[in-house]
């Protein structure tokens, strides 16, 4: 009997796998897949390229439809000249209309590169220069895409991430070149071919003002489109990363005079880390410019103030060492709720800088001059907010990168991933904008500061950074991260980390509801964030979403009151449960609730999205079926929801010694008003399909079901 038993049991696991292979078959698609089906939706003209010497005309086919004639009409008028920039470089026989397209490193112009370049071109008249994305391409298979950020003007400082080819009006290069001529560049034999060619579009741009205010997109005089336009023979990213951009050109935005710093540093009852961020901040720092610290206390206990004097007393001793740069330290104390944003913005209107420094008392001081290469940024006429790279505490684990803009909230990408690696195209090296950067460690002129409103005091302890950040980046100015400045972060030892607690997760939610209300025209959105990354996940990498897309158009699940499916169910730690999206979907959807949004609400959002990942540590997760539980907080019912699995990759690289983890993702979607209202906890039900096994484990994330009709 027991033999019998084996072997059903084993029929039970083949037939499981056989279906399990299947599925995730149908969600793996490889990226030469997924960019092929993109690419189906992108509207071009087709062209007939001639090559003609250095040069590639656009002439069209016959076969055009008639609803494009007058568009192809328009674009026949141009040359498109394909050159090596320093090859033969006589602009003066070249059409006037012409296009030149520079070759920065051998690969292939893409099927749909011109058609969209020159299109680009004819509609929009203050488009100067376009660059695109790319990928490798080897035996006609695609692979290892590079999606670019938008126009990206520190980056463009620290590297030439434009890539292979880049797409410039011959009059506007034509300009350029001279001046760079004359300046005896483009003669210096001690520059290579990819430095001219950097200097050469640098002085393009500065004539052009892209290193300005931000303008209106159909004024912007730098283009990127997001999709491929070439296709490169090995990776583009390490093809240039190894050339030095020349300082001549980045000199010349280096105009940091020795201003006055104002460091702002918010701090109550944490005295050792305080005086572990002010040792390390005064001993450690040998800055060109001044600086000031200003200290707030929301309250610390009287012994607690004793010891903050007594060490203010002990620093004051120290201001003779004028070549560190350090002037005075201030102690403001008054007796208030914590409001991370109420102290800043009481240190900045105490401040007597013109440059502002918002600083943790639990960060860490570990290089001299981090400080000036910070306010070197800081004054730029277009800069906003300037932030650090931070790692944890004697690690090279990092802790932020700057803060993106992704749909389930702003996100930390690169967070707990070495820095000793390079990441998705040097993300964490050299200096990039952001949407945002964190408060933890952020400058900014003290007139940008006020033009955006200081920090709001609404957001009292959560996303009040990130809320500055956008309203600087809506004023048109560009937010910034120094990845070669370090940091050590001692994360959350002042207050703890947010979602320990019922009460701490609503709070948080409820502050990011304030965050998306204030900015509903970019919620979802990042400039610096392609859009062909994943946008609806938090994980730490950079990934294209050809490895995980979510989708709303799966079907309603059918939700069921608990009548007995929990019944000798085994609670046990190793069903893991990672929550990672809980929201009404109009809220999903648009950032906002209903009655504050600016779309009107259709039969799709009236319900709820729920998303995560969920496995099983040291059994087959093949075998397993999984239904997502919620619990009402009040009266311990329970409700069970069937889920959808997702293709999950990064769950499977990092579970490399767990058994079938492909499918670790989940997906649901639940109507309006099928649960009653209430504070409901969840959970994760696995039911093992092979034998009659069942685990129960519940997660910390919680949410708020309404009862309304619109949620």
């Amino acid at each position: 009997m027991s033999f019998l038993k084996r072997k059903l049991k084993q029929l039970l696991i083949n037939r499981q796998y056989k279906l399990y292979e299947k599925r995730v078959l149908s969600q793996n698609l490889t990226y030469d897949e997924w960019i092929a089906q993109q690419e189906k939706n992108v509207k071009v003209d087709k062209y007939k390229l001639e090559e003609k010497g250095n040069f590639l005309t656009n002439d069209l086919e016959t076969d055009v439809n008639d609803g494009d004639k007058v568009e192809n009409e328009r674009n026949n008028s141009k040359n498109v000249i394909l050159c090596n920039p320093f090859q033969a470089f006589d602009l003066n026989d070249i059409d006037g209309n012409a296009i030149s397209l520079l070759s920065i490193y051998e690969g292939e112009i893409s099927n749909i590169a011109l058609s969209l370049i020159c299109r680009q071109f004819s509609d929009h008249k203050n488009t100067i220069l376009i660059y695109g994305d790319e990928d490798i391409k080897e035996n006609d298979v695609r692979e290892e895409p590079w999606f670019k950020p938008d126009w990206s003007p520190d980056r463009f400082l620290s590297s030439f991430y434009f890539g292979g080819i880049v797409a410039v009006r011959k009059d506007a290069l034509r300009d350029a070149y001279a001046v760079c001529r004359e300046k005896g560049i483009l003669n210096n034999n001690s520059y290579g071919n990819l430095e001219k060619t950097y200097f050469l579009l640098f002085e393009l741009l500065k004539m052009h003002h892209a290193f300005e205010k931000r303008h209106e997109k159909s004024q912007m005089p730098v283009c990127h489109i997001p999709q491929v336009l070439f296709h490169s023979k090995k990776n583009g990213y390490d093809q240039i990363k190894g050339h030095n951009l020349p300082d001549v050109a980045m000199s010349e935005m280096k105009k940091a005079e020795n201003q006055l710093i104002s460091i702002i540093i918010p701090s109550k009852d944490n005295v050792d880390v305080l005086f572990n961020c002010l040792d390390s901040l005064i001993e450690r720092t040998a800055a060109n410019h001044r600086y000031e610290i200003i200290l707030i206390d929301n309250g610390s206990k009287e012994e607690n103030q004793d010891r903050i004097r007594n060490k203010i007393e002990e620093l004051g001793l120290k201001t003779a060492n004028s070549k560190a740069g350090f002037q005075k330290i201030r102690y403001l104390y008054e007796v208030m709720e914590f409001n991370f944003s109420r102290m800043c913005n009481l240190g900045a209107e105490a401040a007597e800088g013109r440059i502002l420094l918002f600083l943790n008392d639990d960060m860490e001081i570990i290089a001299s001059n981090w400080l000036d290469l910070m306010a070197e940024k800081a004054v730029l006429p277009y800069a906003g907010a300037v932030g650090a790279k931070l790692l944890y505490p004697e690690s090279d684990k990092i802790q932020h990168a700057g803060i993106t803009n992704l749909r389930v909230g702003p996100a930390h990408k690169l967070q707990f991933l070495s820095d000793e690696k390079v990441h998705y195209f040097g993300m964490n090296r050299g200096v990039h904008n952001m949407l945002a950067v964190t408060g933890a460690c952020l400058m900014v002129k003290r007139e940008v500061f006020w033009e955006a409103g200081g920090f709001c005091e609404d957001l009292a302890v959560a996303f009040n950074d990130v809320d500055l950040c956008y309203t600087i980046y809506e004023k048109g100015y560009y937010n910034i991260v120094r990845n070669d400045v370090v940091l050590y972060h001692h994360e959350s030892l002042s207050r703890g980390k947010d979602g320990e607690s019922e009460k701490k997760q609503l709070r948080l939610l409820k502050e990011k509801d304030v965050l998306y209300e204030r900015h509903q025209d970019i919620y979802g959105k990042d400039p610096f964030y392609h859009p062909y990354l994943t946008t609806d996940m938090l994980e730490s990498e950079y990934s294209p979403c050809y490895r995980y897309q979510v989708t709303l158009d799966m079907s309603w699940s059918f939700v069921e009151k608990d009548s007995g499916s929990l019944k000798n169910a085994r609670e046990d730690q190793c069903l893991v449960v990672g929550m990672e999206c809980a929201m009404d979907i109009y809220k999903w959807q648009y950032g906002v609730s209903p009655e504050k949004g600016k779309v009107k609400v259709r039969p799709e959002d009236m319900g709820y999205y729920f998303q995560g990942y969920s496995f099983v540590i040291g059994s087959d997760n093949a075998c397993y079926k999984k239904k997502l539980l919620l619990k009402n907080q009040e009266n311990g019912q329970v409700w069970l929801i069937p889920v959808e699995d997702r293709y999950r990759q990064d769950i499977k690289i990092n579970l490399k010694d767990q058994v079938h983890v492909d499918l670790t993702g989940f997906a649901g979607k639940m109507r309006k008003r099928e649960i009653p209202a209430g504070v409901y906890q969840f959970g994760m039900l696995a039911l093992d399909t092979c034998s009659r096994q069942k685990l129960v484990n519940w997660s910390n994330w919680v949410i708020q079901i309404d009862d309304s009709a619109e949620g």
